[in-house]
């Protein structure tokens, strides 16, 4: 939806004879078909308080207009002896409410927007949530929650908030309670409990928090502490009307992505392009490093998930992904494989669509099909296999040292997921399904990846099989005939495969199958308050501006950009780079490249700058690494040159290193810098020396001739 500008006077709308002027002396919207609305709700203290509330954020946007309130009372308000803990109908508490909108009674109806149904009536919509006052739950009691004794009584009308409470406290009595606030307040005074659990902004909103004990420590219900605007769904203009007091016109995105079986190549464009757009990424342990690298300025969260391990509660994440999103981000939840295929994709999309958070799915290929399709292995075959079923060798809530049988479905080809610690489950269960003994089963570990490793056999002995060649997870077991479609010695001839230390693989795709393994993470520095006064006054006198790095162009220009400097200020000057890469950073920045490089190396920029440039009593600005390279500095003072060095970026070991090297499976490693090289040794101890070491530059070259290593080839024009 299109949100029109608070103040916009609609088409066909004309102000109301005398209703005041807003404060900017314009006058107040109202609907272009009522000159007052009929507003519904229930007909307690707290309904009517909640009404009011709309009508004050309404007029706070500078629309006045008649309220005509009409109260009406539902199903839950005249069957209070009804627990709620008995599960009744969704639209309990709007039912005639609900009926009065479709039958025009009325032009819209206030909600606590916790009470809304799961699934609205056809031909109704939410017209605008609001801000919440407090999402957030409290006690009241005569004393403070943490102080009752065993077998004090809770009274709360919730499964949920009953639940909580005896996680809280086992020894707390739990009991139901039904009424408005006062009347709940009152019954806990006749003695019928020692306390109550209700949403601490009934209590504001009343100007009851003086009963206020204890704030409880759980994520509410959803909405809670919102109010909640419905009307008829063709209402368009009446809809318009509350554009302005809607919260959900600030809330951001979630995109829940797939990212393929492991190999980085495999993720789709539209979820690149969801990277690209993030505020925010919360990804898996699954998913490969290097797709973060398409989200350079997004916020990344580890949110991994193994079996018996997980960085971070499901629920914690659910909420720090509504928060994000309520905050106005655009957030992507970046799952490995399919984010709809044997994880809590499903969960997330509930829970996001109770607080109506837009929520997009952008598919991944799944390792259940991806994985057999990369080695050539069809999970259907014409005359051998017509059906495929997809299984989780992990059932939710289940003991880990007591696995539960698996239910092995009725289908020629077999894919488990999440198998390898159930794989004695799994032969016991399909030898139980008269399975023949002689029937073909793989295990994959890491399929798709560099670390690809595969174990095959038949029911009869593929657990010796494992048992002498150990795998890690992830693994992937497929069962049946069409495995015998599958050649060790494929006919495709294997492309080289390149491990690349640096940060810009791209360069290389034309020489092999590259495997990003960065050995240096870039950081934005921090230069003193100091240091940026002094750039900021020196800098128009500059004569010439130097990047070795698309890295130094991206924090440099950040730099200016968060000091308010206006880098058109900047186009007379001098610009230099070492390549085309960096040219490409210059030009996204607007600036003209005076000259880049064509031989990519320190050596290489500083010949053509003598060749082309006229270097005497110039003014040289180098923003740069951390790192010390003293070669272009010395080389151009030599020249007559003065070069002032502006640190923009550190350039440090990676914060982690999860995976092994590849040693096995790797031709060739690129090392970019003498950093990545120092790096990749301090790790790992050695180069193997089965690989074949490329260096880029002199000064690389240099380092891994001092470390021992006299057999490499120097790179000079790619990165």
């Amino acid at each position: 939806m299109l949100y029109p500008r608070a103040g916009v006077l609609f088409p066909g709308c004309l102000p109301e004879p005398g209703l005041a002027q807003d404060r900017n002396g314009k006058p107040p919207l109202i609907s272009p078909v009522h000159t007052h609305l009929r507003v519904g709700s229930r007909g307690s203290k707290l309904a009517l308080v909640q009404v009011e509330e709309v009508q004050s954020l309404l007029a706070g946007k500078g629309t006045n207009i008649p309220f005509d309130r009409k109260i009406y009372s539902t199903r839950g308000d005249e069957n209070k002896a009804v627990s709620l803990t008995t599960s009744p109908a969704d639209d309990f508490f709007t039912d005639t409410l609900d009926a009065a909108l479709l039958t025009g009674d009325i032009d819209v109806a206030v909600h606590s927007a916790k009470d809304l149904p799961q699934t609205l009536r056809d031909g109704l919509a939410v017209f605008a949530l609001t801000r919440s006052l407090d999402e957030t739950d409290a006690f009241i009691g005569k004393t403070t929650f943490d102080r009752l004794s065993a077998g004090s009584k809770v009274a709360t009308s919730s499964i949920l908030r009953q639940q909580q409470v005896k996680a809280l406290n086992p020894r707390i009595e739990t009991v139901d309670i039904r009424g408005t606030i006062e009347e709940r307040i009152q019954k806990m005074h006749d003695g019928c409990c020692d306390g109550l659990i209700v949403a601490t902004a009934a209590l504001k909103r009343l100007g009851l928090e003086k009963y206020i004990q204890s704030v409880m420590p759980w994520e509410a219900a959803p909405l809670q502490g919102q109010l909640a605007v419905a009307g008829r769904a063709g209402d368009t203009a009446l809809r318009e009307l509350f554009i302005p007091i809607d919260a959900r016109r600030n809330y951001g995105r979630v995109f829940l992505v797939g990212a393929g079986p492991g190999d980085p190549g495999l993720i789709t464009v539209k979820g690149v392009a969801a990277l690209q757009s993030a505020d925010c990424i919360f990804y898996d342990y699954l998913v490969p490093a290097q797709l973060l690298d398409h989200a350079p300025h997004a916020e990344k969260i580890y949110a991994g998930k193994r079996k018996g391990s997980h960085a971070m509660p499901q629920e914690e994440l659910n909420r720090l992904i509504r928060q994000k999103a309520m905050a106005g981000k655009t957030v992507v939840r970046l799952k490995g494989g399919d984010p709809l295929v044997f994880g809590r994709g499903a969960d997330e999309i509930e829970y996001l669509r109770r607080y109506h958070i837009e929520t997009e799915v952008v598919p991944g290929i799944s390792s259940a099909v991806g994985i057999p399709s990369r080695l050539g292995i069809p999970l259907t075959a014409r005359g051998v296999a017509a059906t495929v079923a997809f299984v989780s060798g992990y059932k939710h809530g289940e003991d880990e040292h007591r696995p539960a049988p698996l239910d092995i479905p009725r289908a020629d080809t077999l894919v488990f997921l999440m198998g390898l610690t159930k794989l004695d489950q799994i032969v016991e269960s399909l030898e139980a399904s008269r399975r023949p003994k002689q029937t073909p089963v793989m295990v994959i570990s890491k399929g798709t990846c560099p670390q690809e490793k595969i174990v095959s056999g038949t029911l009869a002995d593929i657990q010796q099989r494992i048992k002498e060649n150990p795998l890690e997870p992830p693994v992937l077991i497929v069962v049946g005939e069409t495995l015998k479609f599958y050649r060790e010695d494929r006919d495709t001839p294997r492309r080289t495969r390149i491990l690349y230390t640096g940060t810009d693989p791209e360069q290389f795709r034309a020489y092999g199958e590259v495997i990003p393994f960065p050995m240096i993470e870039i950081t934005p520095a921090k230069p003193t308050a100091g240091r940026i006064k002094t750039l900021l006054t020196n800098l128009s006198g500059y004569d010439i501006i130097l990047f070795t790095s698309k890295f130094g162009v991206k924090y440099f220009f950040e730099l200016l950009a968060r000091e308010g400097y206006a880098t058109k200020k900047l186009r007379p000057k001098i610009f230099v780079a070492i390549g085309q890469a960096t040219a490409g950073a210059l030009a996204k920045e607007g600036v003209s490249v005076a000259l880049a490089a064509s031989v990519e190396t320190s050596e290489g920029l500083f010949q053509e700058m003598t060749e082309k440039l006229e270097l005497r009593g110039r003014k040289i600005l180098f923003p740069r690494s951390v790192l010390p390279n003293p070669y272009l500095k010395q080389k151009l003072t030599g020249q007559g040159a003065r070069v002032d060095e502006l640190t923009v970026y550190d350039n440090t070991p990676p914060a982690k290193r999860p995976l092994p090297v590849p040693e096995a499976t790797i031709d060739q490693v690129v090392f970019t810098s003498p950093s990545t090289a120092r790096n990749f040794l301090a790790a790992y101890g050695a180069i193997p020396r089965y690989w074949k070491i490329s260096s880029r530059g002199a000064v690389t070259s240099a380092f891994l001739r001092e470390a021992g290593y006299a057999d490499f080839d120097e790179l000079r024009n790619t990165h």
